[in-house]
């Protein structure tokens, strides 16, 4: 099993890389004109059919320089197949703890009074990604969004707890995705971008995903018309 993911991540990871630059070399001919029929043509699906749905967005994200997973989910509407509005619900987990101050210990230590401080963060935000590519298999988004949540920082050493601070953060989220679509029902995904609070820097970071996604809401939707049609 960890083959078949070791080879999978080395391969649909030199996919990624080669769309990436190809992308950002024919975005950077003519940036200004791209920006703008973007904007138009979201402007044009708002006003176009639109269809719900709701998914999981989970992601890997550096907080503190530590790794750290972010669990979401997320409920919005497609418009015109190619624009999403949506709201996201976020939460980290993270089983590490940072290093605040080491006064006895030593270089790599720790001890009793080593002070340790575990970060998580909360928050909500509402977003638009925009697909500027969509064939029969391969789509590209830009994902971004604004929210607004809360930092908290717990401090304890090995004995006893210390005390918890808490940060009101206001975070942009701007991303880059692309997914192969294997089959209609299974796709194999990848992002990548970053995090920007403009209340707390200390949430800064960047963040990334990669594998394989089912296709819940096509699901629904094809078993919700062949339950129709009998």
């Amino acid at each position: 099993m960890q083959t078949i993911q070791t080879f999978f991540r080395i391969n649909f990871a030199t996919l990624v890389k080669k769309a990436i630059v190809i992308f950002m070399l024919a975005l950077g001919f003519n940036i200004e004109a791209q920006v703008r029929h973007m904007l138009d043509s979201i402007k044009y699906d708002l006003k176009q059919k639109r269809e719900w749905y709701i998914c999981l967005d989970g992601k890997n994200s550096v907080i503190r320089d530590l790794q750290t997973k972010i669990f979401g989910l997320q409920y919005g509407y497609t418009y015109n197949k190619r624009t999403n509005l949506y709201v996201n619900y976020y939460t980290s987990y993270n089983t590490q703890d940072q290093v605040l101050s080491n006064p006895t210990a030593g270089y790599n230590k720790r001890d009793s009074n080593t002070v340790l401080v575990s970060s998580k963060l909360t928050y909500m935000n509402i977003g638009c990604e925009y697909y500027f590519m969509n064939t029969r298999k391969w789509r590209m988004s830009f994902p971004v969004g604004i929210g607004i949540g809360q930092g908290r920082d717990e401090t304890h050493t090995s004995k006893k707890y210390l005390g918890i601070e808490k940060n009101t953060v206001i975070p942009i989220d701007l991303g880059y995705t692309i997914n192969y679509k294997i089959k209609w029902w299974i796709w194999a995904g990848a992002g990548i971008g970053t995090r920007l609070s403009l209340a707390s820097s200390r949430y800064n970071g960047p963040y990334y995903y990669m594998g394989l996604s089912l296709r819940f809401g096509e699901m629904y939707n094809r078993a919700r018309a062949w339950y129709r049609e009998q």
